[in-house]
Parts: structure tokens; sequence; C-alpha cells
């Protein structure tokens, strides 16, 4: 079973735990946070994961360090992934929770990547013309990349759509190179 696989399994868990006592976007959250702590705190990333440390001990640290501050459901599943030794997969997670909860609710994320940021009459186009072709609320993210060069790049899911200028450049490139020249038009200055 690959990691997207058994994340989906534990997310749909997860969510239907906070269907049923009414805490989903707090569970939502609070996945989000730890999930955060893996994949940011390195030293919290090594103990949680670590196979040197026995499943006991990082038992007690999560119920000390997170009890109280936590819902008891979401520490009783950080418990569940650790006998599991599921813990590292707590990102992928998170990810899958997020897709089925935006499901669930008809909300598409969707990333646009400029190299100078995108402007407001822009953005707007752009979610009311994704709003008009997908029928769900769009949750735009803007990431700013110099190294576009300029155009634009739209997520959606698995598909992108690549309009940047450095994308063109590669493909003038690639077929400059590809091409053949005749031989009797080829001169040098």
């Amino acid at each position: 079973m690959a990691v997207n696989d058994i994340a989906r399994v534990y997310a749909a868990s997860l969510v239907e735990i906070g269907r049923e006592k009414n805490i989903l976007p707090q569970l939502e959250e609070e996945v989000g946070f730890v999930s955060g702590l893996i994949t940011g705190d390195r030293d919290f990333r090594q103990f949680i994961t670590s196979p040197s440390f026995s499943i006991e001990r990082k038992k007690d640290f999560i119920k000390k360090v997170f009890q109280g501050n936590l819902s008891d459901e979401f520490i009783n599943f950080l418990y569940v992934l650790i006998d599991n030794e599921r813990q590292s997969a707590l990102p992928d997670i998170k990810d899958a929770i997020t897709a089925l909860i935006d499901d669930a609710n008809n909300r598409l994320r969707v990333t646009i990547i400029t190299p100078q940021g995108c402007d407001k009459a822009t953005a707007d186009k752009i979610t009311s013309e994704l709003k008009a072709k997908y029928k769900k609320e769009i949750i735009l993210r803007e990431v700013v990349k110099s190294e576009i060069l300029g155009g634009i790049i739209i997520k959606i899911g698995d598909l992108v759509i690549d309009g940047s200028l450095a994308k063109d450049l590669k493909n003038i490139n690639k077929n400059l190179i590809t091409s053949k020249v005749r031989s009797e038009a080829a001169y040098e200055d």
C-alpha cells in the first residue's frame, strides 16, 4: 500500500471521528499544527519518527506536551499512528484530510505562480473563470517565483497549466537544438 493510500485511510478515519463528535474543524487545525511540527522542527521529527525511541516513550512525550492543548480524539489518533509506526505519514494525512474536507465542502484549491505577484483584478478573473468551469468555491494561493521570468503557472490538483516565459524559452532552445539546418542555408559571419 502506497503512502498516499495509507494517508487516505487514516484521514478518512479522522474525518469520520470529527463528524461524529462535531469537531472536524478543530481536528483539521490540530493535524495541521502537528504536521507542521513534523515538517518544520528537525528535533521533533527525529524523536517522533526514530525507531530508537520506544513507543511508550513517544506516547508519554505526546501526553506531556499536548494533553490539554489538543483534543483527546487527536491525541488518541496520534497514539494509533505511533502504535502502527505511521507518525511520519502525518503530513500526507493532513493533505488527505484537507482534500476530503474540500471535496465535502465543494472547494477547489488552486495555486498560481507568477514572477512578481498577481494583481487583484487578475486573481479575481482567474477565480471567477475557475469557479464557473468547476462549479466550486476556489481557494487561491499565490506563489512568487522570479525564475519563471514572465507569464503564469496555474496548478489545480495534478493539472499544471504552464504559461511561463521560462518554459517557452526552454521549448525554443530545444527546438533550435533538434532542428536540422540545410547546409547551403547555413553560413557564418
